[in-house]
């Protein structure tokens, strides 16, 4: 397990400090077998494991795999310092990003600018469940202490408005304020088709976010790839994570080759040697992003 930063926030300037303590630690490769194989920072309506902290990334990323149970949601905030990306992995989301409100579903996907209002819910009947990461890292720390509260049985948003505010979280006094970026709205891919083809023999790629999109800060892309064809996923200048959505790939990651299934996650940083190769009987699918955005 990571070591962990033992640093307490308490203010928006603690967070930064955090955030500059967090960039001078180094990074290495990991690989998760299954999203158990993360940190348990649940608390109620939220079932999440940590994939990637601050500490491993050197602050660059925060990935968790989270299960909504139903009725949990977010009300409308929005991050001014942090990037937000989803991609919906089962059942049905209710979502507002900027000014337009839609429900996804498994296979969506949403990059959220800093300055972007934002609010969820699940209104079905089942657990939803959701990929998330954040640019920088730092947002596991607010989970964390969204934990701790609701340990004193706090969990309600309003009495946890402080609480999000030091770690750089705004949530919005009522539904009609609106932050600075909300016109523009960021991106919403109702269905991998929607995204940009970019296929080549063996691996049908859909672009859901590319450079231009994300100001340079990322690429993002579902795969899905055919037996026996392997992919290169090392990179000299981006950091590169992959998750795997269905079927059985082997993963290499410097000198080190496993089969791996849904739910594994890899997180390669630059100049590191890695590669993916469909195998079982079927397609492997998984969603690959890079950071900073790599021309494709």
């Amino acid at each position: 397990m990571v070591a962990r930063l033992d640093f307490a926030v308490a203010s928006p300037a603690d967070f930064a400090q955090l955030r500059r303590r967090f960039a001078d630690l180094p990074m290495r490769p990991k690989v998760l077998r299954t999203r158990d194989g993360g940190t348990d920072i649940s608390s109620p309506g939220r079932q999440s494991l940590s994939l990637l902290v601050g500490e491993e990334t050197a602050g660059a990323l925060y990935a968790t795999d989270v299960f909504l149970s139903p009725g949990f949601g977010a009300p409308p905030h929005h991050q001014p310092t942090e990037e937000e990306l989803w991609y919906l992995l089962e059942g049905e989301l209710d979502v507002r990003i900027g000014s337009r409100s839609a429900v996804i579903k498994a296979g969506s996907f949403a990059f959220i600018p800093r300055d972007t209002t934002h609010a969820f819910k699940n209104n079905g009947k089942s657990p939803m469940r959701l990929l998330a990461w954040n640019a920088p890292a730092g947002h596991e720390r607010a989970f964390e202490a969204m934990r701790a509260k609701a340990e004193q049985g706090i969990t309600a948003f309003p009495e946890l408005r402080e609480t999000f505010r030091i770690h750089e979280i705004l949530l919005h006094a009522d539904e009609q304020e609106k932050a600075r970026n909300d016109a523009a709205g960021g991106k919403l891919v109702l269905e991998r088709t929607q995204g940009r083809d970019a296929s080549r023999s063996g691996a049908d790629v859909r672009v859901l976010l590319d450079a231009k999109e994300s100001g340079g800060l990322f690429e993002v892309s579902d795969i899905l790839l055919d037996r026996g064809v392997t992919l290169p996923l090392r990179s000299d200048r981006s950091d590169t994570c992959l998750y795997v959505v269905g079927g059985a790939a082997d993963l290499t990651v410097g000198g080190d080759r496993q089969r791996v299934g849904r739910g594994a996650f890899a997180f390669i940083p630059r100049g590191h040697p890695a590669s993916i190769a469909g195998a079982g009987e079927g397609r492997t699918q998984f969603v690959l992003w890079t950071t900073p955005a790599t021309a494709s």
